[in-house]
């Protein structure tokens, strides 16, 4: 079965009023045959979190959420590992982008720097990972350090799942597990 899942996404979005990005993330990971690696992930980290940015704000736009999973849609498979950048991080700058309407004028040079700023505390997030690559572990970290920097930053607190209380459900379907490398193993004690 071959799914579009940047619409399985954006209908998710669209009508989820969740407030916690994990949690829509998680949703729409469990639809059956959502793929473990891939670039399915990159659209679903920004529509997670335009999509409970704007429950938080109860300001609904979904031409922000499809422009949000359409950017980062449009990076290729494969881009994370081969251009120096995680898409992830960078999915996570896009609602940044999208929140202030970013341009490349000068009016939006400290917008267009938060955006920056939202995407390196990602991409530093993703480089004390070792170990093989793990799209649903770039899933929950990007998650995890966007919903702080967002509350920091943009001043919007969004819902979240505690980390002490979260474990990855995918570790068994994952060959390239980290297993006990990953804080989010789910068979970890902490």
């Amino acid at each position: 079965m071959t799914t579009n899942w940047a619409e399985h996404i954006q209908e998710l979005c669209k009508t989820t009023t969740s407030k916690d990005p994990l949690h829509i993330a998680l949703e729409a990971m469990s639809a059956e045959e959502f793929p473990i690696a891939g670039q399915a992930h990159h659209g679903l980290i920004a529509g997670a979190l335009m999509a409970a940015y704007q429950n938080a704000i109860g300001r609904r736009d979904d031409k922000l959420i499809e422009a949000a999973i359409q950017r980062a849609d449009s990076l290729p498979a494969g881009f994370c590992a081969g251009f120096g950048a995680d898409v992830g991080a960078i999915a996570a700058g896009i609602v940044v982008s999208l929140i202030h309407g970013n341009t490349i004028k000068a009016e939006h040079s400290a917008t267009r720097s938060q955006a920056h700023q939202m995407t390196a505390s990602c991409l530093l997030a993703i480089a004390n990972n070792t170990g093989n690559r793990c799209c649903k572990r770039t899933v929950f970290q990007v998650i995890e350090t966007a919903t702080n920097f967002l509350q920091a930053n943009v001043d919007v607190a969004l819902d979240r799942t505690p980390t002490t209380a979260f474990r990855c459900p995918y570790c068994e379907w994952n060959q390239l597990c980290n297993r006990e490398n990953c804080r989010y193993f789910s068979a970890k004690e902490r």
